[in-house]
């Protein structure tokens, strides 16, 4: 018997009437008609009594409704014990790209979540690459978590925000923890921390000190957020980091103080839709409640200067 013509059965009845029904289940009214009258054909009894009123169940029609309800929830159970059977037993490698602050402070945290739960997942991190999203639209990276700048995303992959965060400076000068906030142009007046080309942020800096006649003092270039805070943290220079990576970089008697009139950018998890297989739909959870826990419920409370 088909499962379909139940489905419209059950629905029929509860909705009193074909053309609700044909609304609620987005079939059309003259369909609908067809698969109920198929269904009484197959049974070789008669099932309901159309009126302008609705539907009246017969006899049969009643002892089918309640068998038919059992049947479709046995069905709905194993279509979920199957799904839960898939992410019990996930398995396989699951690729992902990482910015370099991310994959140094929570990568052991991302494998020791996924492998309690599921010991058979063996994650391969990229860090640091310029191009995370790409390599996921082409299928080298399962997942990457990346910097977005607003506005349209040109990719044809999935994008999905996790977090909505404005770049900061962090100093070692004991007077910054004083400021709520720093100008581009005082920013600029320092001498600075940053990561190597290509990279969209860095891009972004120098185009504000050209458009404000200032030049960059660059001391050094580092890729890795760590060695960029230990630069910082030997007091010879500042570094503009993002809050997601100020926040997990935490070393006593360093500040951390919001630059006015920079953008926005959003941590996005780049994946391709749908997920498969069913190990990187689990790496993509713990990722999502990993964020959640970690930052969102922070990101409102860091207005301003800090200290970390």
């Amino acid at each position: 018997m088909d499962l379909r013509k139940l489905r419209y059965f059950v629905g029929l009845v509860e909705a009193g009437g074909f053309r609700r029904v044909a609304d609620v289940l987005k079939v059309a009214q003259p369909a609908l008609t067809r698969q109920i009258r198929s269904l009484e054909i197959d049974l070789g009894v008669q099932l309901v009594i159309r009126s302008k009123a609705g539907v009246t169940l017969l006899p049969a029609g009643q002892t089918l409704l309640e068998e038919a309800r059992e049947i479709l929830a046995r069905v709905d159970r194993l279509g979920e014990l199957v799904i839960q059977l898939q992410v019990s037993e996930a398995a396989g490698e699951v690729r992902i790209g990482l910015p370099s602050a991310l994959a140094d402070t929570l990568l052991g945290r991302i494998v020791q979540t996924v492998k309690a739960g599921h010991p058979n997942i063996q994650i391969i991190c990229r860090e640091g690459a310029a191009d995370a999203a790409i390599q996921v639209e082409e299928g080298d990276l399962d997942l990457a978590v990346v910097s977005v700048a607003p506005g349209p995303v040109r990719y044809t992959c999935h994008f999905e925000r996790l977090l909505k965060e404005q770049d900061y400076m962090l100093s070692r000068d004991t007077g910054a923890l004083q400021a709520k906030e720093i100008s581009l142009p005082e920013l600029f007046a320092k001498p600075v921390v940053l990561t190597p080309l290509p990279n969209a942020r860095r891009l972004h800096l120098e185009k504000l000190a050209a458009a404000c006649g200032a030049k960059l003092d660059i001391v050094a270039e580092a890729a890795t957020m760590s060695a960029q805070l230990e630069l910082v943290s030997r007091g010879l220079c500042v570094a503009v980091l993002p809050l997601s990576a100020a926040r997990v970089m935490q070393r006593g008697g360093i500040s951390m103080i919001a630059v006015k009139d920079l953008i926005s950018y959003r941590l996005m998890l780049v994946n391709r839709s749908p997920l498969r297989p069913v190990a990187t739909g689990v790496v993509a959870e713990v990722l999502r409640s990993m964020f959640r826990v970690q930052y969102q419920d922070r990101a409102g409370a860091d207005n301003g200067a800090g200290s970390i």
